[in-house]
């Protein structure tokens, strides 16, 4: 809870639904001020789990019947969310463009915390960059903390031994598959690429998406939530 006034916090009790009940006096005022927090944390693309959190959420609500914006259901309402957007189902990308337009709409009673797999997608700015795509693929190593995992080239050769028809490293080697060997064996998400890549096609409306440059597969997972419109670009 932020607050521009000195504050005294009284009594707190968190329910089970992950609220958070903030009787909160301040000492400029004789009146107590009743402030509710909601909090989720670790949806992971999980777009229906999300639906349902905010379907019993006393702070958090949609703004339409068309579930495309999140708003806050009261004036003393708060709502923080804990960390970890994206990888494991396919609403990532909606459940990003939900929780950043709420944080637009309410910027100073809404916090979005971080956490490991939001985190360790920064690395794909650079590493998905063309600078770094031009780099060869057989000088790129493997991960130092899984010795177990393969090295871009190995996973490139596997890759056209698939494919077959005369395939090589070399002409498998393009933005979508770098990361996709990124996803399934450097960040710890084996099934983020095809998770992506199926809401991506949703959102599209379309069969599905391309795995070759240019393509879809990025971006991290989502789950739930296909045939929703997408909501319009953020500005």
């Amino acid at each position: 809870l932020h607050c521009t006034r000195p504050l005294c916090l009284g009594r707190r009790r968190l329910s089970s639904d992950a609220h958070m009940r903030v009787r909160t006096p301040f000492r400029c005022s004789p009146h107590p001020c009743e402030y509710e927090i909601a909090f989720v944390s670790d949806v992971e693309g999980d777009l229906d789990y999300f639906n349902r959190w905010v379907a019993g959420s006393r702070c958090v609500a949609y703004t339409g019947s068309d579930e495309a914006a999140l708003t806050l259901t009261h004036a003393r309402a708060y709502f923080v969310y804990g960390g970890d957007v994206p990888d494991h189902g396919r609403g990532s990308e909606q459940l990003l463009r939900l929780l950043v337009g709420l944080k637009r709409a309410f910027p100073r009673r809404v916090a979005l915390l971080v956490g490991n797999r939001d985190l360790n997608k920064l690395r794909l700015t650079s590493e998905c960059a063309p600078s770094d795509l031009a780099r060869p693929h057989w000088s790129i190593p493997a991960p130092h903390w899984d010795p177990s995992a393969p090295t871009l080239s190995q996973h490139l050769e596997q890759v056209a031994a698939a494919r077959g028809g005369g395939a090589t490293a070399a002409s498998c080697d393009c933005a979508a598959e770098r990361l996709r060997w990124m996803y399934e064996n450097t960040l710890g998400c084996p099934a983020t690429f095809e998770a992506r890549r199926a809401e991506l096609a949703a959102l599209r409306s379309v069969g599905s998406a391309t795995g070759d440059n240019g393509g879809g597969g990025g971006g991290g997972g989502g789950g739930g939530g296909g045939g929703r419109p997408p909501p319009p670009p953020p500005p």
